[in-house]
């Protein structure tokens, strides 16, 4: 009679061992579902939470970009550019987020200074990432301002358009 017993006890544990083993299994089986759903998800949808607004596109944002920057370049508001994205802080390369696409009737972003930028002649050791951290302004904003890329030769004694001192 013990012998019966003791089978039973040990039956029921072995049945109950493979129905937690099998719980674990399928647990485990779900949650790689429900993560590869959001994987294929982000696949399609670069900026997750963020619904992509009609006539704009994804864009993968480059050294030397900025909110403010590319806000000014698209000509819309900084703050609608972070709502739009779902964006709390800053942007830095790589990031991927959504922009505005310009229509064939806007005039393509042109180039030059803000009207209370000023000339500064270029002295010896100046450099455009010298001059952006001297004047608080990211080296893309000189390029822009100056309509310069980062391949332009910046000779001694040229004059440059930077933020005014203050």
């Amino acid at each position: 009679m013990q012998f019966l017993k003791n089978l039973i006890v040990g039956l029921t544990i072995s049945i109950l061992a493979i129905a937690v083993l099998l719980g674990t299994w399928l647990t485990v089986s779900a949650e790689a579902e429900v993560s590869s759903f959001f994987d294929r998800r982000k696949a399609l949808d670069p900026v997750i939470g963020c619904a992509q607004p009609d006539d704009w596109s994804v864009y993968r944002v480059h050294n030397g970009d900025t909110l403010t920057n590319l806000a000014d370049q698209f000509r819309i508001d900084r703050t609608t550019l972070m709502s739009i994205n779902c964006i709390e802080s800053d942007i830095t390369p790589g990031d991927i987020i959504y922009l505005p696409e310009l229509k064939a009737t806007d005039p393509s972003p042109s180039c030059g200074p803000p009207p209370t930028w000023v000339l500064y002649p270029l002295e010896e050791g100046d450099s455009l990432s010298r001059l952006a951290e001297r004047f608080g302004v990211d080296e893309s904003s000189l390029w822009h301002a100056n309509c310069i890329d980062i391949h332009t030769v910046l000779p001694l004694g040229m004059r440059i358009y930077v933020p005014p001192v203050k």
